[in-house]
Order: structure tokens, then sequence, then C-alpha cells
């Protein structure tokens, strides 16, 4: 029986013969066909034999530079494990959640070693518990039973491969605590990654099946190798993960905690600035006012704190409104324009005459401005910063540029990760969450728009929001 097979190449082939050799061992008519059409024409053919023991044959025949035909074998049932392995591979490497991966893991190593049934065991203190499981194993899952005297125990002590003919006579620990397991033979294999043992796999088959070849051995190490690495990043990822949201609450938590006594400094400050309590002289109204900058700055970090949490856990919601953008730039100019002040910097707000009506969340747009037009005069030491707005293409843009410190070209994008400063020494001279644009980006994400930069050190920057006007 002789087919065409354009599927793919043998992965392993014999050493090249010459055309008697290539005849003499392949006498089908086909196959000798094949051979004297590759002699006139020089292409490479590829067919499908059996031997005489009925195993498929991937059969390549092909003319080397010398004119010499030339023949190569493949076992199929090698190629076609290989080819699988390949896919297992390619789908656990692009699997992150580690229980979806033990499932996976579980019916590979189940197919490929013509199981009933297969598991993952875990190693927690001195017991063993079957975290994962399908088939005849499924009962099983969950289920924790002492390390001592098990397969387990052996597989993690040698860090080899173990197997048993009989499970269910053997009276192990897994079987007092399932004893409805009805199991012949098993095989166990440790999960080994970087010099770690994150577990073991566990292939089986019903009561009275043949034990497991040393074939399937060799296939189940094979998926164990593939499989701990897959695990081992995952599982990474999931301690990096689940340390994020810890870090989240916790920020979450000092920010509110430090949020009341704030507000309440806050509101003395003012009965004193009031003189409420009593009249002022100059320098009590100087300390007073510095208290005021102070607690303000203070209250501007817990609010980043808090948005970035609010951000980072979904929470954050829009309140779109109807406004008039020009109302919007002269709002954020006038928190902008006295830290300009301070600093000796022209500031300057550009508005076109015709009226922008915009639909959308008017608070979160007014945090973004504040934010790039709080660094703008931040980074700046001479000249000025301008507040701009414009509509183009169905855009509404507010766009603040300085003529301050720039920022290089490769170092544009760290500017929006979370708590990152380009320079230690500026987070030191300026400080800072390093939150304000990360904030900023998502927010103008969340409202369909985006921020746009140009920079060039020593000459300035220009950040714009860029934001979908109404039709």
């Amino acid at each position: 029986m002789v087919r065409d097979d354009s599927a793919g190449r043998p992965a392993r082939l014999t050493p090249a013969r010459d055309e008697d050799a290539a005849r003499a061992f392949f006498p089908a008519d086909r196959v000798l066909d094949a051979l004297e059409i590759t002699r006139r024409d020089g292409a490479t053919r590829r067919l499908v034999v059996h031997d005489p023991a009925e195993r498929a044959l991937s059969i390549e025949v092909c003319r080397d530079a010398d004119g010499r035909l030339t023949l190569g074998l493949a076992d199929l049932e090698t190629l076609d494990q290989t080819a699988s392995l390949r896919e297992l591979a390619r789908r656990m490497a692009g699997e992150t959640d580690t229980n979806r991966l033990l499932e996976l893991l579980c019916d590979a190593a189940d197919r490929q070693t013509g199981g009933d049934g297969g598991g993952v065991l875990k190693a927690i203190a001195n017991e063993g518990e079957l975290v994962a499981a399908l088939g005849v194993l499924a009962i099983a899952r969950g289920r924790r039973f002492p390390l001592s005297g098990s397969l387990a125990r052996e597989v993690l002590r040698t860090r080899d491969i173990v197997a048993i003919e009989n499970f269910s006579d053997s009276r192990r620990p897994l079987m007092q605590v399932a004893p409805d397991l009805e199991i012949g033979p098993m095989l166990l294999a440790p999960l080994i990654a970087h010099d770690v043992i994150l577990g073991v796999i566990v292939v089986t088959r019903r009561s009275g099946a043949e034990p497991f070849s040393s074939r399937e051995f060799a296939r189940l190490r094979v998926i164990a190798d593939y499989a701990a690495v897959a695990l081992w990043k995952a599982e990474l990822l999931e301690q990096a993960q689940a340390a994020d949201r810890a870090k989240g609450r916790f920020l979450a938590t000092v920010s509110h905690e430090l949020r009341t006594p704030l507000t309440a400094l806050a509101g003395y400050e003012e009965l004193l600035a009031d003189q409420v309590i009593g009249p002022l002289s100059e320098g009590q109204r100087d300390v007073l006012e510095r208290m005021r900058s102070v607690t303000h700055h203070l209250a501007s970090v817990i609010e980043e704190l808090l948005t970035f949490s609010s951000l980072d856990e979904g929470r954050e919601t829009l309140r779109p409104t109807d406004f008039l953008a020009a109302d919007l730039v002269q709002a954020t100019a006038a928190v902008i324009e006295p830290l300009a002040r301070q600093k000796h910097l022209a500031f300057h707000v550009v508005v076109p005459d015709a009226a922008i009506r915009m639909t959308s969340d008017v608070d979160k747009i007014r945090q973004i401005l504040v934010n790039m037009a709080g660094n703008a005069v931040k980074f700046t030491d001479t000249g000025e910063v301008r507040l701009e707005l414009s509509r183009t293409n169905g855009d509404v843009r507010f766009t603040v540029r300085d003529t301050g410190i720039g920022i290089a070209q490769r170092d544009l994008e760290r500017l929006f990760l979370p708590f990152t400063q380009l320079d230690t020494g500026l987070t030191r001279r300026h400080g800072g969450t390093g939150l304000g644009l990360y904030i900023s980006r998502r927010i103008a994400d969340m409202l369909g728009g985006r921020i746009e930069v140009e920079s060039e050190p020593s000459k300035g920057s220009a950040f714009t929001l860029v934001l979908p006007a109404d039709d």
C-alpha cells in the first residue's frame, strides 16, 4: 500500500543510499516509479509505504548535488508523536492559568500513553494531594494521603519514573483514602524545572490492563519535561500577579487610612487661616501657607494612590456630562497658573474662537490635564508653559507645551510605566509617585482617547490628550 504524503518531511532519515541500494531496499513499484521520475526532473517526492510487518514508513526520494538519488526513511508513528508533542509544547507555552494547564497536562499524558486516567500530585508538608485528575482517577481529585509509603514519595526521592502493575492491590496510602479506585498499571514521573520538583504526573490503566511499555515510559518522561517548564512559568506569573494584587490592596488601605486624618488637618488649617480661633501674625500666616502647600501635596499623592488601586482592580467608572472644552481649559489654568508664577514661568492659554462642546467625564479629563500641565511646570526651570485647545479631523486635542528639560526618544515609553521616574536624581529633586502619567494614559483609554508625546532633550516637550469630538 503506497500513497503520496505532502504533509511534511520525515523527522529521522536513514543514511543516504545510492540508487541500486534504494532499489534493493524498497522493491515496491511506486517507490521505483518515484526514483525514475526524480532522476529525470530532480524534484523531491514523499511517499508512505508499509513494510512486511505492516509498519507505516515515510519515504523521501531526492537527488543530491552530484545527481545521485538518495532515499530517507522514518517511522510514521514516531513522526506523529513528534508532531503531537510539538503541539502540546505550543499549547502549554501559551497557557498561563495553572488549573487549565494541569488539566491540559493530565489529558495529554493520558492520550500519549494510552491510559485510562491521568493526574498531577503535589506534596504539601508530609502529605500528597491529587490536585488535578481525569478518567479513572477523577474520583480521587482533591484527596490527601500520607506521603510515607506512597509511590509519590518514591518518585520524589529518586527523581525518576516509578511504575507498578496493579495499584489497587498495593494498599498504598492513596488507596486507603480512595478505596473506590479500580486501577491496574500506574506510571509516575517527576515534574522537575530548574532542579526543583514541582509535582508528580500520573497515568493509569484499569485493572487487568497491560502494563506500560518502555516506549510509554519515554513518552511520559518527555511530556513531564515540557510540562515542568510550563508549570514553572505559570506559577511564577501567578505569584507575581498575587504580589501585585497585595500591593494594590496595601496601597488602597494605607491611602484610606491617611485620608481621614489629612482631611481633619486641612479643616483645622482653614479654621486657623480664617482666624476663627484668634488673630494671626504675619509669621504665623506664612507658616499656615506652608502647611497648606504641604497638605495639598500630600492629598494629591493619596488621590493618585487611590486612583491607581481603583484602576488596577477595575473599579474606576466614568460619569459623562455635557460641557464646553474651553471652560475645562480655563479651570485647569486656574490650578496651574499659580504654580507657574511661583517658578517665574510664563503661562499661556490658547483656545479657538468657535465653541467646542463635548460629552465625557469632565473630572477625569481635568485630572489628566492638571497632571500634564503640572509636570510641565515641574520640569521647566525657564521659559514658558502653554495649554492649547484645538479640534482637528473629528478629534479634540488638549496640548501642553513647555520649554523644559525634554525627554530622550528611548525613554518616552517608560514614562507611562507605574512608579517610574526617568532619573532618580529628578525624583529626589521634584518628588512625585511616578504614577501620574500611568494613570493619565489609563484614564485616556477609558475615555476612548490617547496621549501623544513629542519631546527633545533640552528643548522641551509637548503632551497631547486626544479625545473623540461630539458629532
